[in-house]
């Protein structure tokens, strides 16, 4: 028992160190972390070096993925978010979706595949990969252009129209012995399950959180979090549904809570080396061993999958009213099938909906469209951006968070003044995002109106999902001396060029903030709140008058 411990402890060393060094080369190389996932299962597979023997330990990382990935994906999925796609955008993502799945059922029938097999075969071809391309757009500062905002728009509704396929795809795979009946019940339990857990699941799971952060000390909600997004899979899987479903259901709930920042803080960790390890189980299974006659017709399917998807992506994009260039753009980054055909297809496979030798070669196609998608990405962002007819912005595009909170003022504390500064604010026009520790207060300020989350500031990842790095300010007005003189630290050393506003108790403790550069300290003894929206109402002004000033 002891050895089969240590050579599992060794195996699961040595992925580390492989994925270490191939995730290293890969960002080095700027093709983003999933490809460097991607090379690293290729090598410790059987295929090459062998360092993982196909076992359970496999099975277990790829489950534990696919649950991480789905329930990450699922954070990102507000209604608030969704609301915000506008209604080109919509037809855009709907039509390309619509497309893409006829396209590849078509092509499946065609080449004898059974229809539920060849349905299957059309969703997985359908998707493109998050996972790939919003990093890439992040990076190179794409997401606040028209192009960034239309592809991140399709891909959210991408990610949305997964749900009702996989559980398609599992009421198609029990449907062999009693056809209408398996189907109607899966589809049904399937959507009742989804629609009672979005419509009940956030405000009981904010009232539970509430109550655990009322309680108990950080480590506590990081067990929670965790508890709840593997007891959703747990569940889901339990009910006749699935892991993955679970994943996704959970994380699409919790995006709907006072809690969502903090969550996505927490599980960052976590998620970020599951999903990919994820990738690792996928390209670890991939079938290497193939002949030449193989790996030539693999390589076919790859470039023509890449061609007809983007191909039924540039026609829908131009009966749209959309430029041709940004049309073409678009089907260049979007022509890959994503990380969710390696969801649909194994699941088709287990259930008997397609033959393994059928879904080998398709997924090892698939894995060669995701590892060209970074070169396909900076061919279509080098085409350059391109303006609409009318010289304004597009209104129709969804403005994600990393474009639609550019220019927003980050408000520490939802206490009297923080809620007071935060109502200022808005009433100027300017939009905010508040935090605070206290789950009592930030359900307070929300029953307002205020837009404010549950999270600890002096946490650098809550502050990353605060997309601190857009913002225009950040006021500071917390009780605890402790963690604001930590937060102004923090935050100064990581954006030094951030107006920062901050309240103090007593005059002693301004000093404090002048030597960390604050831009404006007020003193308790004044009308704090209103002194500090006035002072970055006039601090933002000035920056946009010294910005109209320097354009030509």
């Amino acid at each position: 028992m002891f050895e089969n411990a240590l050579a599992t402890i060794l195996q699961v060393v040595a992925l580390l160190a492989m994925a270490t060094v191939c995730v290293a080369i890969s960002v080095r190389l700027r093709l983003g972390t999933i490809i460097g996932y991607l090379v690293c299962g290729l090598l410790v597979g059987p295929g090459f070096l062998g360092i993982l023997p196909p076992n359970q330990l496999v099975s277990l990382l790829a489950q534990f993925g696919v649950v991480f990935l789905l329930f990450a994906i699922g954070l990102e999925l507000p209604l608030a978010r969704l609301r915000a796609i506008g209604l080109r955008s919509f037809l855009l993502a709907i039509a390309q979706i619509l497309a893409g799945v006829a396209v590849g059922t078509g092509a499946a029938l065609a080449a004898g595949v059974p229809p539920a097999g060849a349905l299957v075969i059309g969703f997985g071809l359908s998707l493109s990969s998050t996972a790939v391309v919003v990093p890439f757009l992040v990076e190179r500062g794409e997401l606040a252009t028209r192009f960034g905002r239309t592809a991140f728009a399709v891909l959210l509704l991408q990610d949305v129209a997964f749900g009702p396929m996989l559980i398609l795809t599992l009421a198609l795979g029990r449907a062999s012995e009693a056809p209408v009946f398996e189907l109607a019940r899966t589809l049904l339990l399937g959507l009742g399950f989804g629609g009672l857990a979005l419509f009940f699941g956030p405000r009981l799971l904010d009232r539970a959180l509430r109550a655990i952060v009322a309680s108990g000390p950080h480590e506590l909600f990081v067990a929670t979090t965790l508890a709840i997004g593997m007891g959703a899979a747990a569940v889901t899987d339990a009910v006749g549904l699935s892991l993955a479903l679970g994943g996704l259901l959970c994380g699409m709930v919790l995006a709907d809570t006072a809690y969502r920042h903090q969550v996505a803080a927490t599980i960052r960790p976590f998620s970020g080396l599951l999903v990919g390890l994820f990738f690792v189980t996928v390209a670890f299974e991939l079938d290497l061993a193939l002949s030449p006659p193989t790996w030539l017709a693999v390589l076919a399917g790859a470039l023509v999958l890449l061609l007809v998807k983007g191909a039924s992506i540039f026609p829908v994009a131009i009966a749209l009213g959309y430029p041709k260039p940004l049309a073409l753009r678009l089907s260049i980054v979007l022509a890959q099938a994503g990380e969710y055909a390696f969801v649909l297809w194994p699941m088709a496979r287990d259930s008997g909906l397609l033959a393994a030798e059928l879904v080998r070669p398709l997924e090892l196609a698939a894995a060669i469209g995701l590892a060209v998608t970074p070169l396909l990405a900076r061919v279509a962002i080098q085409l350059g951006e391109t303006p609409s007819p009318t010289g304004l912005p597009d209104a129709e595009a969804a403005a994600p968070p990393e474009a639609e909170e550019a220019g927003h003022v980050i408000v520490v504390g939802a206490g009297r003044v923080g809620t007071q500064v935060a109502e200022m604010l808005r009433e100027a026009g300017i939009r905010t995002v508040g935090i605070d520790v206290d789950a009592n207060r930030v359900q307070r300020a929300r029953v307002r109106g205020l837009p404010f989350y549950y999270g600890n500031v002096v946490h650098p990842e809550v502050l990353e999902s605060l997309h601190i790095e857009k913002a225009a300010a950040l006021v500071l007005a917390i009780d605890d001396m402790a963690a604001a003189r930590q937060a102004a630290a923090l935050v100064r050393y990581l954006f030094p060029e951030l107006p920062l506003f901050v309240r103090v108790l007593d005059e002693s403790e301004a000093e404090t903030y002048r030597r960390l550069d604050a831009t404006v300290v007020v003193p308790e003894v004044i009308e704090t709140g209103r002194h500090l929206a006035a002072a970055t109402l006039r601090c933002l002004a000035d920056r946009k008058r010294e910005g109209d000033s320097r354009r030509p």
